[in-house]
């Protein structure tokens, strides 16, 4: 089965990899295992380590549906609202660190649901998209099992000098890091992200 965003903790990400990697999805229901949902989010304004604060809120905006059959039901425009959990600037062409923490979904109507968010993925604001739907492809909003272990490297490359990693099992979305400059996020920067509700996430 195809899951064209999701990448063992050995392999680095590029925009083929993204597009063609498979990953063996858990069937169990081990309290190992959480139910994810894929989606695509868009970060909402620029963020930058040269001036950029922890605890500063953040947002992203859902370009697609997210549906996991039973508690959760977000449609395409929900706000993912987070914050910077960490920053470090570069200094004297040294590395930079930015943590990103997305925990809570706003609707339309201005409800607040608690969730627990991971970054599969993260690509430029102007990239098309890495990989086409086969016959076999699973659909970006199915439902699917990922173990609470699985944790995503991807290396520079594919969002210019700066890598991405993320785990599960942490309660930060994702981790960019540059090894000689700081990182720019621009406005409309692409992530893919995968959410559950925070009650399951705790459980």
């Amino acid at each position: 089965m195809k899951l064209p965003f999701l990448v063992s903790s050995s392999l680095g990400v590029s925009a083929v990899l993204v597009a063609t990697c498979s990953y063996a999805a858990a069937r169990t229901s081990s309290s190992k295992n959480l139910q994810l949902v894929s989606a695509d989010a868009r970060l909402i304004q620029s963020v930058d380590t040269k001036d950029v604060a922890a605890g500063q809120l953040i947002t992203a905006k859902l370009t697609s549906d997210v549906k996991d059959g039973e508690s959760m039901n977000l449609p395409k425009g929900t706000m993912l609202i987070g914050k910077v959990e960490h920053v470090q600037m570069s200094k004297d062409k040294g590395p930079a660190k930015l943590s990103l923490v997305f925990d809570e979904a706003k609707l339309s109507d201005g409800k607040t649901i608690p969730v627990k968010a991971t970054l599969l993925s993260a690509y430029p604001a102007d990239a098309g998209s890495y990989w086409a739907p086969t016959s076999d492809s699973v659909l970006p909003n199915e439902p699917h099992f990922i173990s609470s272990q699985e944790r995503i490297d991807q290396e520079p490359g594919t969002l210019s000098h700066v890598a991405m990693h993320s785990a599960v099992a942490s309660k930060v979305s994702g981790v960019f890091l540059s090894k000689d400059r700081d990182i720019h996020l621009k406005s409309g920067t692409q992530f893919q992200i995968a959410l559950a509700p925070s009650t399951a996430a705790s459980s």
